[in-house]
Parts: C-alpha cells; sequence; structure tokens
C-alpha cells in the first residue's frame, strides 16, 4: 500500500509541476519586507530604490461595475540618526475583473520609489494605507549602508529570475522581490552583483549555506548599464535610468537549487589581493506547509503512509535531529535528487495542512483525522466532486479520480459536515 501511495502521489508532482492547493491565511513575513536596491548615482550620491509588494489579500478590493478596484497609498521615510531626511507618498489603484483574484496571496500590488542622497547609513521605512479601508501595513524597517558600497564599489546582489524576463517585448531581468531574499524552491534564480569599476573583469564568490562546504565559484559573465528598478505589467525588472551611473553587473547562475532554508553567506572579492564583502541573503520557503513548521509533528503525520515501528525508529532520534531524519527520510523518494527541494515532501504536507482546514466540518474536528482527509492526503484533489442526497435525505460526497480510477463516497448522517467513507 506504501509504495502504491507514494507510486501515485509522485505521478500528482509530475503531472501538476508544483502543489495545486489553496493556502489560505497570511503571507509569510518576508513577503511583506521590502527590498532595497542601491546603485552610485554622481560622486558619493546613491539611489536608493525601495521596492514593495503587497498580496491582493491584505488590501479591500470595492465592486465598481464588473470591476473590483483596490487603491493604495504608500509612505517611505528615511532617518538619520533617528533624525527625517526624505519622505516620499505615492498612490497606486488597481483593477481586477474577477473576484476570486482579489483573495489570492500569489497576486500581488509591486511597485518602487526612489530617493537621491548622499552616500551614508540610513534607516528606511514604509507604511501602505488601504484608501478603500483606512487599514494601514507598517514594513519592516531597513537599515542602509551607502557608504561601504561607495566605499569598497560593491552593492548589493539583486535576486533575479532570467526566466521571466519578457518585458513588452524588452529582455529584462524579473527582480524577485521577497524581501531581498531567495526563494526556496525548485526554480532555479540569479544574482546580479553591481560592480562601480567597469574595468574588472572577473569576480571570486565563495557561498556558504548553514554549516555546509563552501562553493566557490569565479564569475566572468557580465552586461554594463545604467541599472534601475522599472514597472512593467505590474511586475519589477531591472532596466536602464539615464541618471545612474553605469555599473557593470555580473551575473551569478546554477546555484539557488543547490542552497538549503537558512542564511546564504555570500563573500565577493574583486581581485585576489582586494578586500572581500560579506552579503547575508536569507533562504526562504515562502510557501512552506504549516504541517512542516514542527518537525516532530511532521514526522507523526507519517502514521497514514508508515507503520508504528518505523515511526517509533524515526521519533527515537534526539529532538534536535528530528529536521534531519526527516529529510532523510523524504530523500529516498525526492524526484529530483540533484536539487535541495523535495517536491514530494512539499505535496504531502500541503495535503495536510489543506485537508486540517477543508474537512473539520462544525464539530472544529481536525480535519486530517476525518475520512474525507485521509482519502485527500493519500489522493490529492479529486477530478471532480458531485453532491447528491440519499433515500434517507443525508448528503452524499462523491470524489472522481481518473488516473489511477477511484471512486469514494462519503455521507453526512448527522449534518455537522463530518463525511463518513461508504464506498472505495
Amino acid at each position: 500500500m506504501k509504495k502504491f501511495f507514494l507510486f501515485f502521489l509522485l505521478l500528482t508532482v509530475i503531472v501538476h509541476s508544483q502543489p495545486k492547493h489553496p493556502r489560505d491565511g497570511f503571507p509569510n513575513i518576508h513577503q511583506l519586507k521590502p527590498t532595497v536596491i542601491l546603485t552610485p548615482k554622481s560622486g558619493s550620491i546613491i539611489i536608493i530604490s525601495y521596492l514593495y509588494r503587497i498580496p491582493y489579500n491584505l488590501v479591500v478590493f470595492e465592486k465598481e461595475g464588473s470591476n473590483f478596484k483596490a487603491s493604495i497609498r504608500i509612505m517611505v521615510e528615511i532617518l538619520k540618526d533617528k533624525e527625517l531626511v526624505a519622505r516620499d507618498v505615492k498612490d497606486k489603484k488597481i483593477t481586477v475583473d474577477n473576484f476570486e483574484i482579489t483573495t489570492s496571496k500569489a497576486a500581488t500590488i509591486e511597485g518602487f520609489i526612489n530617493f537621491n542622497l548622499e552616500a551614508d547609513e540610513y534607516l528606511i521605512s514604509g507604511i501602505i494605507t488601504d484608501l478603500n479601508s483606512g487599514k494601514e501595513i507598517r514594513l519592516f524597517p531597513e537599515n542602509i549602508r551607502g557608504t561601504e558600497n561607495i566605499e569598497e564599489g560593491i552593492f548589493n546582489p539583486i535576486i533575479i529570475n532570467l526566466a521571466e524576463s519578457n518585458c513588452n517585448g524588452k529582455n529584462l531581468p524579473l527582480i524577485v522581490n521577497y524581501g531581498g531574499s531567495i526563494p526556496y524552491s525548485s526554480q532555479d534564480y540569479q544574482l546580479v552583483i553591481p560592480i562601480a569599476d567597469t574595468t574588472v573583469e572577473k569576480l571570486s564568490l565563495e557561498l556558504r549555506n548553514n554549516n555546509n562546504e563552501p562553493i566557490l565559484r569565479t564569475v566572468t559573465e557580465t552586461y554594463i548599464t545604467e541599472m534601475s528598478p522599472v514597472e512593467c505589467n505590474g511586475k519589477l525588472f531591472i532596466g536602464k535610468n539615464n541618471e545612474s551611473q553605469k555599473t557593470k553587473n555580473f551575473i551569478l547562475r546554477d546555484f539557488s537549487q543547490k542552497l538549503n532554508e537558512g542564511i546564504l553567506l555570500l563573500n565577493v572579492k574583486i581581485s585576489d589581493d582586494g578586500e572581500s564583502h560579506d552579503f547575508p541573503i536569507p533562504v526562504v520557503w515562502l510557501e512552506k506547509p504549516i504541517s512542516l513548521r514542527n518537525p516532530e509533528f511532521a514526522i507523526e503525520m507519517l502514521k497514514y503512509i508508515e507503520d508504528e515501528n518505523e515511526l517509533e525508529k524515526l521519533l527515537d532520534a534526539d529532538t534536535d535531529e528530528y529536521q534531519m531524519v526527516l529529510h532523510n527520510y523524504w530523500r529516498k523518494y525526492d524526484p529530483t535528487p540533484d536539487t535541495e527541494y523535495n517536491e514530494i515532501m512539499d505535496e504531502y504536507y500541503s495535503r495536510i495542512d489543506y485537508a486540517a482546514l477543508e474537512f473539520k466540518g462544525l464539530s472544529k474536528k481536525n480535519g486530517i483525522s476525518t475520512d474525507r482527509g485521509k482519502v485527500y492526503i493519500r489522493y490529492g484533489k479529486p477530478d471532480n466532486i458531485e453532491r447528491s442526497s440519499n433515500e434517507f435525505g443525508y448528503v452524499v460526497e462523491t470524489w472522481f479520480y481518473s488516473n489511477p480510477k477511484q471512486k469514494f463516497v462519503f455521507v453526512d448522517k448527522q449534518g455537522t459536515g463530518n463525511f463518513i467513507l461508504m464506498e472505495g
């Protein structure tokens, strides 16, 4: 039975590429963090670009005709030694024609505000005001160390996605604006490292992720431009700003899929005998299933596919080793063993999250242990669901799966939403 389940789970991952489970609640904390990009302008003046991203489900959309409209105001302030040195306010309006998208976490309102300031140490912070409701969202403050950037000629790396680089026919890198973090996923991301000296031919990089062996790279792929964020079709890309000073921008590829959750410490050296600069970059599983966040609970949830003896062996490990034990267990079934991200593990615990919320019924019973929850964990989302009533007036719910062909019939005998498996 276990082999059949894992085969079916793997088949689901291959067919769908990514889990297709609705995920409610607030976004990961890093999705509300701004991304700050620094670029040189002239002399000791820098351009500070403040990038924000707000999921649709955190703002109020009002119906207007056949459309739904949201309106926000963002105020950004820059402080030096607790004194205000700059402030800017901008309004932004969004119109959509589909109500369902207004509650989405994946759809976002994105934009940026630029400041021209003397290179120095600053604190930058922003407040988003939902103009439809009056609700305020305070974004996380960020420290700016502009003096170091100018003196060393190395500017903060920018996380990009070259696979999604089409901006109205132009090939521009998409900025992965999640608080300056690298998403932990099966997607391959890249880094752009801007250097003020355009005569530099190569960079020596050392990448340390948690306690793993360092990755050493020499990077020579570059392009030169007056770098600046640009907005295109609601997304942010690296474009061109003639006010900026030209930088030589080195591109680091083929590394993000080797990273684990935690901190990536990137050490950048312009020359073998030159100074180096460290950039700590978070690696964040943005849509990490809630049931995976406690390793002990995640191991216990293997009871739906493992026998008691195997569970006892896994739980016999020291508590601080549970995370490693869990990853080692799932590594055996990883469909992409050359990457750290494990699609089949994500799929399994995403199903558990969904079952816990969706099938708890009026009795508030944990949906994981219900009959529908157990079937969902094993087989995933049905291809079709039919509801009817039987001769006793009970609500009947029938789930159909096409590959492999399966049918499950559930009956709610008490009218509480607790459906009992009657067939399948």
